[in-house]
This record gives structure tokens, C-alpha cells and sequence, in this order.
């Protein structure tokens, strides 16, 4: 079952590893299941950009349990095609990348008793053969056909939370206080 919250958190990160924020405290959550949660990229240089991360600490995708595995590809079913429904996309993208964590300077997530500590997560893009428009901002994809390319755009936190709220429409979600 994929649940969200009726009114959206307060911001309160884990210290040790944000993706480890519990859905209750993290304040861009889409939607969570029993062991995901989906929430807003912080980069929306792709509109409806999200995180998909294993609500447990886990450190790679082999570690998985077999429910968790299970969940992953449930939360994936309902996920890919309501992204695209939701601002018309073409296609989605998906990138497993645990690279971050073992960058020497600001690792992420932060090293742990000095080792790497990394926490799957996947980086789920929706991708636009046409520039699209969102709330007065216009969200371009110019390396459209060839592989996601990150970079910085400016959404406004209005901006944002009505693009949570239009991925939300598109899923059978129920929510909860």
C-alpha cells in the first residue's frame, strides 16, 4: 500500500545519512511504502524528478531482503507510469549510482566512523522530447535520447510543492495523518 502524509512534515534529517530521514520527517515526501519512499529530487532540472530510497539502511541493492525486493518492484509499477501521465512524458530513467559515497570531498551520504556509507537510492527522471512548461518555470531536456545530464534549475518552493501534489494525483495513494 502506498501511503502519504495529509499535510507534509517538518524537516528533520538524520544526521548521519539523509536518506535515512524517516518519511515522517522528511518534508518533500511524495509517497512512502513498507519499505520505500519516494521523494522529490532536490534538482528539478528534469520536472517530477524523485528519489526512490530503501527506507532501511542497506548499502546495495544485493543486500535487499526478498519483501524489500518485492516492494521495489510494486512502488516501480505504480511510479514509472504515473510519472509520465503527470506532466507527459515520454519515458522515464532510472540511475543506480552509489559513487557518491566514496567521493573524498563531501561525500554523500557522510562517511561513517570514516569508512563509505552508502544507501540505495535510485534517481528517477522523467524524460521530455520538448521543452515543458510548469508553473510559470520551463523545464528543458537537452540531452533528450542520450544519457540524463544533472545541472542546477531554480524552482520555487510554491513551484515544487505543486509538483509533488500533481505526482500524487496520479497514484492510488492513501493518506494519512
Amino acid at each position: 500500500m502506498l501511503r502519504a502524509f495529509s499535510v507534509q512534515p517538518q524537516a528533520r534529517f538524520d544526521p548521519v545519512c539523509i536518506s535515512c530521514t524517516l518519511p515522517e520527517h522528511d518534508p518533500e515526501i511524495i509517497f512512502f511504502s513498507d519499505h520505500w519512499k519516494v521523494i522529490l529530487h532536490p534538482s528539478q532540472c528534469g520536472l517530477g524528478s524523485v528519489l526512490l530510497s530503501a527506507r532501511r539502511h542497506v548499502p546495495r541493492m544485493a543486500d535487499l531482503s526478498t519483501e524489500e525486493g518485492s516492494d521495489f518492484q510494486v512502488v516501480l509499477r505504480a511510479l514509472e507510469p504515473a510519472l509520465e501521465r503527470a506532466f507527459g512524458a515520454l519515458l522515464v530513467n532510472m540511475q543506480h549510482q552509489r559513487n557518491w559515497a566514496y567521493r573524498n570531498h563531501d561525500p554523500d551520504p557522510p562517511l561513517k566512523d570514516g569508512r563509505p556509507n552508502p544507501h540505495v537510492h535510485w534517481h528517477i527522471m522523467p524524460r521530455y522530447a520538448a521543452p515543458v512548461s510548469f508553473g510559470n518555470v520551463e523545464f528543458g531536456d537537452p540531452t533528450f535520447g542520450e544519457p540524463f545530464e544533472w545541472r542546477e534549475q531554480h524552482v520555487p518552493p510554491s513551484v515544487r510543492q505543486a509538483i509533488l501534489v500533481k505526482i500524487q494525483q496520479e497514484l492510488d495513494i492513501t493518506f494519512v495523518d
